[in-house]
């Protein structure tokens, strides 16, 4: 994206992951700007990444062609305000969770805008962002896959309900995995392994099932199949998590998640009514 300025409104976890991966794509790494009242994290990002950095939003947002809005969802309607004067004519992309469209569009008054829900395995490259557009400009979506096509797979939404779908399972999708991480690391050093040892043998029964997962055309359910056999060992254990209702628990824990997701976005809305 050679000449192109993107700006980030808010310099922490997830737009330095994003940015991370930005740059190594970047021909010029000094067209991303970061803007953060912490100074320490500023002179952070700068040295890691050299990126420019400024401690106040300002007049130099509008000669930026994308500007991210990376900050918690609760600062956002103050920082919109503020800034509407300079974003007035800029594509918009919020990573702010549970925050609609329609919200920022009421609070800037245009409507270049694009929403994503990212995970944080895009400081890996391995994330999954979900994507819906309300911008109908194809600059603007060549921006948005300029971004975020180095932190990994590219969902697009056809309307934007499906977002609280994705937040709900790979949007906090990793911390599911982690805790089946930690209950096999639990396992393993009640069978006698070094900490260590459970560690890495926890990590890497996930990641290299998910690699052959990946890999394969076939489904979870006959690659999970391929592991068992009749009177083996393996199927003693699927019979015990199969029987415990593992499948039906972690659909209510998502619909829990993405109930919640619903009703962060409700209560944005009203905040942003009384803004208005």
């Amino acid at each position: 994206m050679t000449g192109r300025k993107v700006a980030f409104i808010g310099g922490g976890n997830m737009a330095s992951a994003i940015i991370s991966r930005m740059v190594s794509t970047w021909d010029n790494p000094a067209c991303i700007h970061v803007a953060d009242k912490n100074f320490e994290k500023l002179e952070n990002l700068h040295k890691e990444f050299n990126v420019t950095t400024h401690q106040e939003t300002g007049e130099w947002l509008s000669e930026m062609d994308c500007v991210v809005l990376a900050v918690k969802p609760q600062q956002l309607p103050e920082v919109l305000i503020q800034n509407k004067e300079f974003l007035k004519d800029t594509f918009v992309l919020s990573i702010a969770a549970g925050v609609k469209t329609k919200d920022i569009e009421k609070l800037l008054g245009q409507n270049r805008i694009c929403r994503v829900m990212p995970n944080t395995p895009v400081r890996e490259g391995l994330g999954v962002c979900g994507i819906f557009m309300v911008s109908k400009e194809e600059k603007d979506k060549e921006t948005v896959e300029a971004i975020l096509k180095p932190t990994g797979l590219l969902i697009w939404c056809t309307t934007e309900s499906m977002i609280d779908s994705l937040t709900a399972v790979s949007g906090s999708g990793p911390a599911y995995v982690f805790l089946f991480l930690a209950a096999l690391e639990k396992a393993a050093l009640e069978f006698g392994f070094t900490a260590q040892e459970a560690h890495d043998m926890a990590v890497y029964t996930i990641l290299g099932s998910s690699t052959l997962a990946l890999k394969s055309d076939e489904t979870f359910t006959s690659l999970c199949k391929k592991v068992q056999s009749k009177g083996g060992t393996t199927i003693e254990a699927t019979k015990v998590i199969e029987g415990s209702g593992f499948a039906d628990m972690m659909l209510r824990a998502m619909e829990a998640c993405r109930t919640r997701a619903i009703e962060l976005g409700d209560e944005f809305s009203k905040k942003v009514e009384k803004a208005e």
